[in-house]
């Protein structure tokens, strides 16, 4: 025990550790799989499903580091491409849909911001609680019949740079904001010791609005190309997605306690991380219930790698 915790506490420790174990699951996959797992057609798939995951965790990086924790994002998603498919269908625009579905994700982000914030409800309590809402209204929406987008339209906007661009425009200004502002030093100072930020005169309340609101942007976009994805929403779109959040954000060398170890752009190896962990073992003939066991098992041997955080005063690196 002594030993793992020294290995843990390395200053290196968790900026290898994401990309030894990306490598050993490729080795492991390609070998177990007799090189079908790097067929042109899955690599296709594992790219189109890491972008979704990726953009999200990008956003949820901002909550995630003020020390909060939101596992509402799949219902979030689910229920913003619902509403987005169904605006389509009524105006055939496909600007319309994207920005409504974006709105809509803005709109729920803040309201669950809002729930912690003014009504001092836990993060994790209101997020358990949303998801539930949030889900039925969904189901509601998407009714008997399974909500379809053209696949016209799907297929052209996967076809164009649409979400390549935009993807690289939200990891970049992420990137800036959260290691270049005054913003972004106030949220990991948040995260690496509340007590010290709020007696600094930090306006706690302020930051982490913000917070949900920039990491909205991401949700929204994950909600877009989940409809460009799949093309037909069901009552399960985006079921895994919070799961798939969390293990990427830890996956990705990020711990979800928030503090200097937190970074936006831990999400994208880590969402590459999960999907390659998620077809691999599928591939391999894993049933899908022991798949999800496996993951867990996995998220909490990370959680523990990754959940130092201090006690005291902010480290130099918070700023």
């Amino acid at each position: 025990m002594k030993q793992l915790t020294k290995i843990k506490e390395n200053r290196y420790f968790m900026e290898v550790f994401p990309f030894a174990i990306l490598f050993l699951l490729l080795l492991v996959f390609g070998l177990g799989t007799g090189g079908r797992f790097f067929a042109k057609a899955n690599i296709t798939g594992i790219f189109n499903q890491a972008l979704i995951t990726a953009t999200a965790t990008i956003g949820i990086a901002f909550i995630y580091t003020t020390g909060n924790l939101d596992i509402s994002i799949g219902a979030v998603i689910a229920l913003a491409a619902t509403v987005g498919g169904k605006i389509y269908l009524a105006t055939e625009n496909t600007v319309i849909m994207i920005l409504v579905t974006l709105l809509i994700c803005l709109a729920l982000m803040a309201w669950n911001s809002t729930l912690s914030v003014s009504l001092h409800i836990k993060t994790t309590t209101a997020a358990i609680v949303m998801m539930q809402i949030y889900k039925a209204i969904q189901e509601s929406l998407v009714g008997a019949v399974d909500l379809t987008v053209p696949f016209a339209i799907c297929s052209a906007l996967e076809k164009s740079a649409f979400r390549m661009v935009t993807l690289l425009l939200y990891l970049v200004l992420a990137i800036v904001i959260y290691n270049f502002t005054p913003f972004g030093r106030a949220v990991r100072f948040i995260g690496g010791n509340e007590n010290c930020a709020t007696q600094s005169g930090l306006r706690k309340s302020t930051y982490i609005r913000l917070s949900f609101l920039i990491a909205g942007v991401g949700v929204g976009l994950s909600a877009v190309y989940t409809i460009i994805r799949v093309g037909t929403i069901t009552t399960s779109t985006a079921g895994s997605m919070g799961m798939d959040v969390m293990l990427a954000t830890v996956l990705g060398g990020m711990s979800i306690f928030g503090g200097d170890r937190s970074k936006c752009y831990a999400g994208v190896l880590g969402a590459i991380t999960v999907v390659v962990l998620n077809k691999g073992l599928l591939m391999m003939g894993v049933d899908n219930s022991l798949v999800q066991g496996i993951r867990g098992i996995l998220f909490l041997l990370l959680v523990y790698l990754n959940s130092e955080r201090p006690d005291v005063l902010p480290t130099r690196k918070q700023f």
